[in-house]
């Protein structure tokens, strides 16, 4: 018999959302018609431009192993992008281009985290904070944050073994952008017991609020902060694996010895196309962000006319996070074998999200439409 796994890979549990999306795909092909409000993905076609530009450079010859740390053009225009958004000048030097968010969050994890270290994660959270903690022999710790953080509680979580605190804004599952209350007494904490702070800010680009607190939006903030970012949300390119890691002043010297050894590069045809569509950000991105706010506002609407669910449409993001009161596992099972609707539960996300469903707007209106009016019929299963 052959030995068993290791148990850095054999312990982890299967990714809730991934493994959604294959029964949905598998439902699909075997003839059922789902009606999807499950989906991570923005639905939203790339660009033609964005496509023109990687196939011109791969008719170039762009088809060869590309600089480790990423292009200079992209990791110029990242790194004016990120000044831009904070006021603070952000060097290109400090930048490395990922194979999507997902690795740039590995990425800041591998290079702070050593085996035993505490790593404070939020609940409800991504699913893939845990594992990516876990991958590198941390100890991933909870804070509950439904609603907004406890510096308190934050605080009594700190133990000499914590190294550092995950943040995400805005928030998946629940599409809420976090207050400059709580970015300000996450950075506080951080700086009192000298922590890195990892902020995920993929969805910062569908923020409706006119306003974005960030935790590397100062000098002492941005010291220690790795920030995870992504094309995927933005211009509809999830299946480009585009990303970056942004890092304090210094630090992408070594931290790229994890790239050079495990993945090494990205195409360069792919990073064109990245500093295409960052060109035409202020064209495109207003377009998807007004369409996403429009229609969390009308599901919003029409779930709050169901009996037994709540639901207040987030500042951000293309998600929805309504309260159903009851067994959130049980009746996202029943709503898909039932209706052929899709949902993710929210307890998936940590237990402070039970009793509530992650629902997306990415899909077409009228499919949209159709899972609401099943779900109006069908009513709540108790």
């Amino acid at each position: 018999m052959a030995r068993n796994l290791a148990e850095r890979v054999a312990q982890l549990r299967p990714s809730a959302t991934v493994e959604m999306t294959e029964k949905v795909r598998a439902a699909r092909a075997a003839g059922r018609r789902i009606l999807a409000l499950n989906s991570g993905d923005p639905g939203i076609p790339t660009d033609p431009r964005i496509i023109e530009a990687a196939h011109r450079g791969m008719l170039a010859g762009d088809t060869r192993y590309a600089p480790a740390p990423g292009t200079p053009a992209l990791r110029e225009a990242i790194a004016a992008r990120e000044t831009g958004r904070t006021g603070i000048a952000r060097e290109a030097g400090d930048v490395l281009v990922t194979p999507g968010g997902k690795f740039a969050l590995l990425t800041a994890l591998m290079a702070t985290v050593q085996a035993g270290d505490e790593v404070i994660i939020p609940a409800p959270g991504w699913v893939s904070y845990e594992p990516c903690v876990r991958l590198c022999g941390g100890v991933p710790v909870a804070l509950p944050m439904l609603d907004r953080i406890d510096p308190e509680r934050l605080a009594s979580l700190v133990t000499p073994r914590t190294v550092a605190i995950v943040l995400n804004s805005p928030v998946n599952p629940t599409g809420r952008t976090l207050s400059q209350a709580d970015m300000d007494a996450v950075t506080e904490i951080a700086e009192r017991h000298d922590l890195w702070i990892v902020f995920d800010q993929v969805y910062s680009d569908l923020v409706h609020a006119p306003a974005f607190p960030m935790p590397h939006g100062t000098p002492e903030g941005r010291a220690r902060t790795f920030v995870v970012d992504s094309f995927s949300k933005t211009f509809g390119m999830t299946g480009w694996r585009l990303g970056y890691l942004a890092m304090p002043p210094g630090l992408a010297k070594t931290v790229i010895r994890f790239m050079q050894h495990s993945v090494y590069c990205l195409p360069g045809f792919i990073q064109a196309a990245g500093a295409v569509a960052l060109s035409l950000y202020d064209e495109l991105v207003p377009g998807y962000r007004e369409t996403f706010r429009r229609k969390q506002l009308r599901v919003a609407q029409r779930l709050n006319a169901i009996p037994g669910i709540a639901c207040t449409a987030p500042d951000a993001s293309f998600y929805l996070f309504p309260h159903i009161g009851t067994d959130d596992r049980m009746v996202a099972a029943r709503w898909l074998e039932e209706l052929d609707v899709a949902t993710i539960p929210g307890s998936a996300f940590g237990e402070a999200g039970a009793g509530h469903l992650r629902m997306s707007v990415t899909a077409g209106e009228a499919e949209i439409e159709e899972a609401l009016d099943r779900i109006a019929a069908a009513g709540v299963p108790r």
